[in-house]
């Protein structure tokens, strides 16, 4: 009886010295990677902010026929990346380039942020650590008298496992407002060319890689031949330069497609800039947009998706159509590759009834063929 005593008290002594232990391990606990490196913002109207340690100070400053802005960074220990959000402003013509100055040499990490996609808009480049080797300065240099940037922030990013399917692009970044960046888009030369997918019994293929001008004078219909019977799909694209609030309007075969979502980026996202003349909220960057096909609408053979906007222009690219074939007729086998060519646009001879009229009269949407890499379920039309 004793015996047991003994031990029950040995244990709680062991009880409290675990939890003591663990509460003060709470205290002395490491930060998550990259958290413990607190971000950077710049914003043109709002020069009096403080800057964290590792940046600052910034000088912007006019020059004959171009504008430079300079940044000191003084990376931190570690082998975090650096990721860089610029909000600018994309005039009519011209460019911009991003130069980081590393200790005895320059790295060129975008020869032209421009993307004629919208007047505000927005990119994310990456510097890798070894670029950065030591304490140096990013430089942004527009042409032109007048300054294109709005805002500038600048972020610490260290790898995270994240579940990716295997038709997943090989690198991947989340953002902290939530967005998912493919790796080769963060550098300074684009992305690559978007592919076809086959996922199953789903085939998931590419209209358009874009980028495409759209607005209410000037519809597109892009034409997807589709072999095999198709039970039904999900059309699914990026677009800039769309109004907040505004939804483009999408018909497939004639028929107009609703409960078109529209993605609205959170509101941290630094892409929100309010006009100073209208007061209005205005987006810059690429924003998903996604419609569901129901069944019956799509058809074995040539298929039209007309695509027009309401307000105004708007750039569209990364056009895609997911597919699910009639469980009674499986999709035909893929083929290789045989043509890669960009869609042309061309005047259509008979353009849908009632779909495309302005003004009293009937306008006909631009014409795009379907653009595949090579599937012999949804495929290139050759004109």
């Amino acid at each position: 009886m004793i015996s047991v005593k003994k031990r029950r008290h040995n244990l709680a002594r062991l009880g409290w010295l675990f939890c003591l232990l663990w509460a003060g391990s709470l205290g002395t606990a490491e930060a998550p990677p990259g958290y413990s490196i607190p971000p950077a913002s710049w914003d043109a109207r709002k020069t009096g902010d403080p800057f964290p340690s590792w940046f600052g100070p910034v000088l912007a400053q006019p020059g004959f026929n171009m504008f430079t802005w300079r940044a000191q960074i003084r990376p931190p220990v570690g082998n975090a990346k650096l990721a860089l959000t610029l909000v600018f402003r994309e005039p009519a013509d011209g460019f911009a380039r991003v130069i980081w100055q590393g200790p005895g040499r320059a790295v060129t990490l975008c020869s032209n942020l421009f993307e004629r996609a919208a007047s505000l808009h927005q990119r994310t480049l990456l510097i890798e650590r070894e670029s950065l080797g030591g304490p140096g300065q990013v430089t942004i240099e527009s042409t032109g008298s007048d300054p294109v940037l709005e805002r500038v922030d600048l972020t610490w990013v260290e790898p995270l496992v994240l579940a990716a399917g295997w038709t997943a692009p090989s690198g991947l970044y989340l953002t902290s407002s939530g967005k998912i960046f493919p790796g080769d888009e963060l550098q300074g030369a684009g992305r690559h060319l978007p592919m076809d997918e086959e996922k199953g019994s789903v085939m998931d293929a590419v209209l358009d890689a874009g980028p495409v001008k759209i607005d209410a004078q000037n519809p597109v219909r892009f034409v997807a031949p589709i072999a095999g019977k198709p039970a039904y799909g999900r059309i699914e694209a990026q677009v800039a330069g769309l109004i907040l609030g505004q939804e483009p309007s999408v018909w497939v075969n004639g028929q107009e497609m609703g409960g078109l979502a529209v993605e609205v980026p959170g509101l941290d996202d630094p892409g929100y800039r309010e006009n100073l003349r209208s007061r209005e909220i205005g987006y810059g960057g690429w924003r998903k947009v996604v419609v569901y096909v129901p069944a019956g609408v799509l058809r074995t053979g040539e298929n039209q998706v007309d695509w027009r906007e309401s307000g105004s222009q708007t750039t569209l690219r990364n056009l895609r159509l997911q597919v699910v074939f009639a469980a009674m007729q499986p999709p035909a086998p893929s083929v290789p590759h045989t043509i890669s060519a960009t869609p042309a646009a061309v005047s259509p001879s008979s353009p849908a009834q009632g779909v495309w009229t302005v003004g009293g009269g009937s306008v006909g949407p631009k014409l795009r063929t379907g653009l595949s890499s090579g599937s012999g379920v949804v495929g290139l039309r050759t004109e």
